[in-house]
């Protein structure tokens, strides 16, 4: 099902979110490299929305490891970019990352094929939905 939000149609959002089962590893790059588990609630080609129980500033740089169920099994992958956008939701953050670089196929080839897999499953869902005249 595709992500839309009240205030979609008033965003300069250029890309549409997809929800997707998947759990994420975000690394700080600081001095510590810390560490925190997410469980990501989105994705579009030039970022993602995660839960978080940490706070992470807005302008954070970050290394994201992704795990997900594919064809194969679990898969991972991994993808660099910095927090946007953090909020309080109830106990937990929703944080907004946008990528250093939209997901390609050479960088996160793994990443990449199951987003289009995502993308492709809505197209069909969406078209059954609609009314046949």
């Amino acid at each position: 099902m595709l992500v839309q939000y009240e205030d979609e149609s008033q965003t300069n959002r250029k890309h549409q979110r997809y929800p997707i089962s998947a759990t994420a590893l975000i690394r700080i790059k600081n001095k510590d490299n810390s560490s925190i588990d997410t469980l990501v609630a989105n994705i579009s080609k030039p970022g993602l929305g995660l839960y978080s129980y940490v706070s992470i500033p807005d302008g954070t740089p970050v290394s994201i490891e992704l795990s997900f169920i594919g064809i194969k099994g679990l898969e991972k992958d991994t993808i660099e970019g910095k927090v946007i956008h953090s909020s309080k939701l109830g106990s937990l953050y929703y944080v907004g990352v946008l990528f250093d670089e939209e997901i390609n196929a050479a960088a996160q080839p793994l990443l990449y094929g199951h987003f289009w897999k995502i993308v492709e499953l809505e197209k069909i869902i969406f078209f059954k939905r609609m009314p046949v005249d």
